[in-house]
């Protein structure tokens, strides 16, 4: 992989030289980075950015005896985020004591490389958490930063910490038929044990480290998902690594058009199929014996042939056909309509059963792709 390709632009850094390598030896009492993660946003990254300034943790960082570190990763953009978003660090957190912001450019684009290069040479390395945004998100209320990195701290059997995730459509006043379905099928994935939305979650930094993801992935976050609930495929799944923060939340700004639905869904099934042949791969590889876990060879194959994942995704494609579609999503409604309290199903019962048609027709788009050889969007 290597650190080639990569101009840092410095933002506030300057201030790193006395923030998160010296932390723990001037009396700081927990080191926080946050890696935020844009490709092409150079339209929406300020908002995210001064919605992350508004976070308590963050205007009173030397109070709490927190030092933070914050880089966005702009990773093979085309627009001016890079710029953008030197400029904003520099200019939104320039008086904040004990925050240090700046701007990392890669020139490959992709979430999984990029998250990467952020955890193993980007970030401060004595970073006890590490935190993961997306560029277009923001937050709801001013503490839920710090609420999550409360919930972590206080649950010891967790790795991760999540918050609730909600779409900017529930803060609209009047909403049509659709955005109301949308927000239904919304409450419907929330339900059960908690899930790991890759706009924002929190890793304790030395679980972070022993992590890395195949480049070229397209769901990053039900993979990151796997390997902390079943420590890097080496044990039987456990749910409880993952901690949700019940009282911290963040919007994001859902998708408007069917059209545009259908193609999103359509990426997250294709990201979902290509997650389960992974898991069989990784788990059929450890135990022969040729890894002692899944990350291990993970970081091996992307330093030997960057290109693997894809190679052996277009050959379970061959061999499997429809076989490979992830089918559990044609009864993935049904089972989250279960785990509601019981007088809220009735309200959701026709999201639910148009959400299971909506499934059947995006399986379909997607054996369509995968045959296509259809892996990037």
């Amino acid at each position: 992989m290597g650190t080639s390709g990569v101009t840092i632009t410095q933002g506030n850094r300057k201030s790193r030289a006395l923030g998160a390598d010296q932390a723990h030896s001037s009396g700081v009492s927990l080191v926080l980075g946050i890696g935020i993660f844009a490709h092409n946003e150079e339209a929406r990254l300020r908002d995210t950015l001064q919605s992350l300034s508004r976070q308590d943790l963050l205007t009173q960082a030397a109070r709490l005896g927190v030092c933070i570190e914050i880089t966005v990763v702009a990773n093979g953009c085309t627009d001016r985020t890079a710029g953008v978003a030197g400029q904003a660090c520099a200019e939104i957190f320039a008086d904040f004591a004990g925050v240090s912001a700046g701007t990392v450019e890669l020139e490959a684009a992709g979430k999984s490389n990029a998250w990467n290069e952020y955890v193993h040479r980007i970030a401060a390395p004595e970073a006890d958490f590490l935190c993961f945004m997306d560029a277009d998100i923001a937050f709801v209320g001013e503490n839920a930063l710090r609420v999550m990195l409360e919930t972590l701290r206080q649950s010891a059997a967790a790795d991760a910490c999540v918050d609730t995730i909600l779409k900017d459509l529930a803060f609209l006043s009047s909403k049509n038929t659709l955005q109301t379905l949308s927000l239904a099928v919304s409450e419907l994935t929330r339900a059960g044990a908690p899930k790991l939305a890759g706009s924002l979650y929190i890793l304790r930094g030395s679980v972070a480290r022993r992590l890395w993801l195949p480049i070229g992935l397209l769901v990053e976050d039900g993979f990151l998902k796997a390997l902390l609930t079943t420590d890097r495929f080496t044990a039987a799944e456990k749910n409880t690594r993952i901690v949700r923060a019940v009282d911290a939340a963040h919007t994001f700004e859902a998708e408007r058009r069917l059209l545009q639905i259908f193609r999103h869904e359509k990426r997250l099934a294709t990201g979902t199929a290509q997650n389960i042949l992974l898991f069989d791969y990784l788990r059929n590889q450890i135990a022969c014996g040729s890894a002692k876990d899944g990350c291990e060879l993970i970081r091996f194959l992307n330093e030997t042939d960057p290109d693997w994942l894809r190679a052996l995704t277009l050959e379970g494609i061959k061999n499997l056909g429809w076989r490979m579609l992830p089918l559990e999503l044609l009864k993935l409604p049904l089972l989250q309509l279960q785990e509601l309290p019981a007088n809220r199903r009735r309200r959701h019962l026709i999201p639910c059963v148009l959400r299971c048609l909506f499934n059947a027709v995006v399986l379909a788009g997607t054996y369509l792709d995968l045959r296509s050889g259809k892996l990037r969007w």
